[in-house]
């Protein structure tokens, strides 16, 4: 939806074909010179899926397009990397950073001077207080929030409608109101 009325086609890459609008990733990468000069956008909610097929597309030259809602509000001083997506509603604060590779969703908001990490995943309606700094590959489940000034590190997963309050470690599930480690992963 996001896309819609920006492009004349619009196509979609799937392991299975599903409709005359869908291309098999087989496919796609065995005709990967054919789409070059096409603008190509991840939206693939799994990070580790997601990570995987950026670093292919880079392999090939190939670097994904930004794909962001004309409904969402980007500070004039923050910084996009690639292959972002920005849902509608979403609002990205004065310097704050998105790294490449990463989803803020609907209604989700990264304060200023925040920082989100390659490959990472904001789910609707997530708050980031200023100054949060993540690692990358983390996965924030909905309505999640950080108080600011927190540093939350690599492959952390927040679950839902969790706070956090104080500094996360690598490689963590962590959930509740304070936030706590619910298991390594």
């Amino acid at each position: 939806s996001i896309l819609h009325g920006n492009f004349h086609e619009i196509y979609f890459v799937d392991i299975h074909a599903a409709s005359p609008q869908t291309i098999t990733e087989i496919d796609f990468f065995s005709q990967i010179e054919l789409h070059q000069k096409h603008a190509i956008f991840i939206g693939i909610g799994d990070n580790k899926i997601r990570e995987n097929l950026y670093n292919k597309l880079i392999q090939h030259h190939i670097t994904p397009q930004n794909c962001i809602s004309q409904h969402a509000f980007i500070a004039h001083d923050a910084q996009l990397g690639n292959a972002v997506v920005i849902c509608p509603g979403a609002v990205i604060g004065s310097q704050a950073i998105i790294h490449n590779n990463s989803i803020v969703n609907t209604l989700s908001s990264v304060d200023h001077d925040c920082v989100l990490g390659e490959h990472s995943q904001i789910t609707a309606g997530v708050n980031f207080g200023g100054n949060t700094i993540t690692g990358k590959n983390c996965f924030f489940g909905i309505k999640s929030a950080t108080i600011p000034n927190v540093i939350i590190g690599n492959n952390a997963v927040i679950m839902a409608a969790s706070l956090v309050c104080n500094d996360v470690p690598d490689n963590v599930m962590v959930g509740g109101i304070p936030a706590k480690v619910v298991k390594k992963i």
